[in-house]
C-alpha cells in the first residue's frame, strides 16, 4: 500500500512538474522536431539508393594453406569481423590510394568518406571470400569506386610483397658486403699466421719435438747413472786418503810444484845447518841468527808459492804450513790416488753441468710443443673461420638470387574474379515520416528528460500531496488558498475588499479552521509568515484580517515586517499621521492604530517602512505592551513578519497563539520546508499553528482543507 501511494505521489508530482515547466518541454520538442525536419529534407531528396558489392578474395601465391589475415582471428570472436576488417583493410595508405585513382578519373572523395561509407563482411559461405560494399544514389559512381577500391587492394598487397623482398634483399646485400670483409680479413689473417708459426706447427705435427724430448730424457737418465758411479769411487778413494777432493788436489798441487820442493829442501837444509850451529854457537849468535832470518825468508816465500797454487790471494797463515807441508809429501802411489780423486770430482762436476743444461732444455721442448700445438689450434680454428666466412658468403648469393627470382615472379595475394553487383535498396528510415516520427519522439523524451532535470536542480514543491508528504501528519495542514485573479483586485497585491468577492470562502474557511484548532484557549492572536519571500504570506494576512472583519470580529491586522515597506494604502489607509510621515517614536503604540475606510471592522497598525535594530524592537517592552492591549481590545489580530530567514516571527511567537507557515507551488523549496517541519516538530517550544498552501491553481469550489 505505502508503495503504490509513493508511486501515485511520483505521478503527481511529476504530472506538476510538468504543468509547471511545460513551456520548457514545449520548446525542446519544438527545437528537436525543428532540427528532424532539416535532417528530413536533407535525407528526403532521394529515396533510392544503389547499393554495390564487389567480392575480394584471398588467394596467398606462396603459401597456399596460409590463412587469412582476417581468418587468423576470426574463431577467437566472431563479433570482431567488421573491426578486423577495417584494420587490414581500410588502412590510411589503401584508402588515400583509391582516392588519388578516383581523382585521376575526375571523381574527387576524401579517404575519410570512403572510411565510412565502404563495408566490408567476410563471406559466411566462403571463408577466404570478402565482400566490398559501397552505397550511393549513383549506381555508376559506386561501381567506379568498389573497382578502384578492389584495384587498390590488389595493388597494394603486391606492392607490399615486393617492397619486403626489397627490404630483405637490402639486408641480405648488406650482410653480403659484411661477410665479404670478413672473409677477406680472415684470409689474410690465415696468410700472415701460417707464414710466421710455420715451422712451430710442423715441428709439432712432425714429431721431432717429441724425439728430442725422449732423447734429452733417456741422457739424463745415462747422466744420472754415471754419476752415481763416480760418487761410489770418489766416497771409496776419500776413505783411502782421508782426504776430501779439494784436499786431495791441494796436496797433488803441492807435492807435483817444483818450487815448492825446492823451498821445502832449502829450509829443511837451513833447519839442519840451525842445529848444528847452536851446538857450538849460542841462540843469539849472528850467524844462527842469519840462518834462521834465510829459514824465515825461505818460509814466506813458501807460503806465497802455497797461496799461489791453491789460490789464495795473500801468503798462508804460519800456523797451516805445517798442515800443507804434511798434505805435499805425498808418495807416488799417494799421489796418483789423489790425482784420480780430483780427476772424479772434475768429471761429476761436467756431468752435472750437462745434466743442468738437459734439464733446462727439456721444459724449453716442451714448451715449444704445447706452443705447436696451441699455434695448430689457432691454425684449425682461422681456416675454420674462413671456411664459414666462405660459405655463408655463397649461401648470401644463392639467397640473393633466389629473392630476385620470387620477386619476379610475385602476384597479389587478393584477387577478384566476379563483376560488382548492383542492388537497389529503399532507405524506409530516411523517408520525411519516419524522420518526423523519431523527432517527435526523441523531442517527448528529451523534452521530459529536460523537465525532470528542472524540477530537480530547483526542487521546490509543485503539489499540495508534497506538501502533505513532507508534513506526515506531524504539523496541521491548514489547506490550499486559491489562487487570485488579476480582476478580483485592483491594488498591486490581491487584496479582496470587495464585500462579495467569491474568493473571501476559502480566507473564511482558513478562520473557521483556526478556530477549531485543538487549543486550551480559543486562538485570537496569530503570526503568519512563510519560508522566503513572494510566497503570499502579506496576501494571505491581509485576506485573512479582512474575512475576519466581514464575519463580525472586530480585527486587527499588525504590519510587524520592518524590513519591508508598508501595503496599508491597499485597504484605503494614507501612511501620514497629521500630514507628517510616522517613524517608529510613534509606532507599535495604540494611538498609531487606523481603522479602514471601506471595511467595516478592519483596523491596520502598518509600519513606518524599514527600520535599524529589528530584533530590539520587536523585544522592546512596548510592543509586549502593545500586544496585551490589543488581545484585550480585539476579537482576532493577524500580525505579518518578515521570513523566517530571519528571527522576527521567533521572536514574538510567545507572545501569540502561535505560527502559521505559507508555501505557494513553484516557490517554496522542499529542502528548506523539511527542514524547518523537522526543527519546529524537535523543538516544541514554537506553536506552529500549521501550514497552509497559497495560490493553488484550481478552482475555488474544489480547494480542499482540513477541519479540526
Amino acid at each position: 500500500m505505502v508503495k503504490i501511494m509513493k508511486s501515485d505521489l511520483l505521478i503527481k508530482r511529476y504530472l506538476a512538474a510538468l504543468q509547471h515547466y511545460k513551456w520548457y518541454g514545449i520548446g525542446t520538442l519544438g527545437l528537436i522536431l525543428s532540427i528532424s525536419a532539416g535532417l528530413s529534407t536533407q535525407f528526403a531528396k532521394s529515396e533510392t539508393t544503389y547499393a554495390v558489392q564487389g567480392t575480394l578474395i584471398y588467394q596467398p601465391t606462396n603459401e597456399a594453406s596460409k590463412p587469412s589475415p582476417l581468418q587468423k582471428t576470426e574463431a577467437s570472436a566472431s563479433e570482431q569481423k567488421p573491426a578486423l576488417g577495417k584494420e587490414n583493410l581500410l588502412t590510411d595508405s589503401l584508402l588515400q590510394a583509391t582516392s588519388k585513382t578516383l581523382r585521376s578519373k575526375q571523381l574527387a572523395i576524401a579517404p575519410s568518406s570512403l572510411r565510412n561509407q565502404i563495408q566490408i563482411k567476410p563471406d559466411s559461405e566462403q571463408q577466404n571470400r570478402f565482400l566490398i560494399t559501397y552505397q550511393d544514389e549513383n549506381a555508376q559512381k559506386a561501381t567506379l569506386i568498389v573497382n578502384s577500391f578492389l584495384d587498390a587492394v590488389s595493388e597494394q598487397s603486391l606492392a607490399q610483397k615486393r617492397q619486403q623482398i626489397e627490404d630483405s634483399i637490402k639486408v641480405l646485400e648488406k650482410r653480403k658486403d659484411l661477410l665479404e670483409k670478413n672473409l677477406l680479413i680472415a684470409e689474410e689473417k690465415l696468410r700472415e699466421f701460417s707464414k710466421q708459426e710455420k715451422p712451430a706447427i710442423q715441428a709439432a705435427i712432425d714429431g721431432s719435438l717429441v724425439s728430442a724430448i725422449t732423447n734429452i730424457q733417456q741422457q739424463q737418465r745415462q747422466l744420472r747413472r754415471e754419476i752415481e758411479g763416480i760418487d761410489a769411487e770418489i766416497i771409496s778413494l776419500q776413505a783411502r786418503l782421508g782426504m776430501t777432493p779439494e784436499q786431495a788436489y791441494i796436496a797433488s798441487a803441492l807435492s807435483a810444484d817444483q818450487t815448492v820442493g825446492s823451498l821445502k829442501t832449502k829450509i829443511g837444509d837451513l833447519e839442519s845447518q840451525v842445529q848444528i850451529q847452536r851446538q857450538d854457537l849460542q841462540a843469539k849468535h849472528p850467524e844462527v841468527l842469519a840462518l834462521q832470518h834465510q829459514r824465515q825468508v825461505y818460509e814466506t816465500q813458501l807460503r806465497q808459492r802455497m797461496a799461489e797454487i791453491i789460490g789464495h790471494s795473500n801468503t798462508i797463515p804460519v800456523q797451516n804450513v805445517a798442515y800443507f807441508n804434511r798434505v805435499s809429501n805425498l808418495d807416488k802411489a799417494r799421489q796418483d790416488l789423489a790425482n784420480k780423486l780430483v780427476n772424479l770430482k772434475t768429471q761429476r762436476e761436467r756431468l752435472s753441468q750437462e745434466l743442468s743444461i738437459l734439464q733446462r732444455a727439456e721444459p724449453e721442448l716442451r714448451q715449444e710443443y704445447r706452443d705447436g700445438t696451441a699455434l695448430k689450434l689457432d691454425l684449425e680454428k682461422l681456416t675454420k673461420n674462413v671456411a664459414r666466412y666462405r660459405e655463408a658468403f655463397e649461401q648470401t648469393e644463392k639467397q640473393l638470387a633466389a629473392l630476385d627470382l620470387k620477386k619476379a615472379e610475385t602476384k597479389s595475394d587478393w584477387a577478384t574474379n566476379i563483376s560488382p553487383q548492383v542492388k537497389d535498396i529503399t532507405q524506409w528510415w530516411l523517408q520525411q515520416p519516419v524522420i518526423l516520427l523519431a523527432g517527435g519522439l526523441l523531442g517527448m523524451l528529451i523534452g521530459t528528460g529536460v523537465i525532470l532535470l528542472l524540477d530537480l536542480v530547483q526542487g521546490r514543491i509543485l503539489s499540495l500531496e508534497e506538501v502533505q508528504a513532507i508534513l506526515q501528519q506531524r504539523v496541521p495542514f491548514l489547506g490550499a488558498l486559491p489562487t487570485i485573479s488579476k480582476s478580483a483586485s485592483k491594488e498591486p497585491i490581491p487584496v479582496l475588499v470587495e464585500a462579495d468577492s467569491p474568493y473571501l470562502e476559502g480566507y473564511e474557511m482558513l478562520r473557521s479552521s483556526l478556530q477549531h484548532c485543538l487549543q486550551e484557549q480559543p486562538i485570537k492572536m496569530v503570526i503568519v509568515s512563510s519560508l522566503q519571500n513572494e510566497e503570499g504570506k502579506t496576501v494571505t494576512a491581509y485576506n485573512l484580517a479582512i474575512a475576519s472583519a466581514r464575519a463580525g470580529k472586530k480585527t486587527l491586522l499588525i504590519e510587524a515586517n520592518l524590513r519591508a515597506p508598508s501595503h496599508a494604502q491597499t485597504v484605503g489607509l494614507s501612511l501620514t499621521e497629521g500630514g507628517e510621515a510616522m517613524t517608529t517614536a510613534n509606532h507599535f503604540q495604540t494611538e498609531s492604530i487606523y481603522s479602514t475606510p471601506g471595511i467595516k471592522g478592519l483596523y491596520v497598525l502598518p509600519n513606518p517602512g524599514t527600520v535599524e535594530q529589528v530584533a530590539a524592537l520587536l523585544e522592546s517592552e512596548q510592543m509586549e505592551a502593545l500586544l496585551k492591549s490589543v488581545r484585550e481590545e480585539f476579537d482576532f489580530i493577524v500580525i505579518e513578519t518578515a521570513t523566517l530567514r530571519y528571527s522576527d516571527a521567533l521572536l514574538i511567537e510567545p507572545l501569540t497563539d502561535g505560527l502559521i507557515l505559507v508555501t505557494r507551488p513553484g516557490y517554496t523549496l522542499r529542502k528548506s520546508l523539511r527542514v524547518v517541519v523537522e526543527k519546529f516538530f524537535e523543538f516544541r517550544n514554537v506553536k506552529l499553528l500549521g501550514i497552509l498552501t497559497n495560490q493553488v491553481n484550481q478552482s475555488i469550489r474544489s480547494a480542499s482543507f482540513l477541519s479540526f
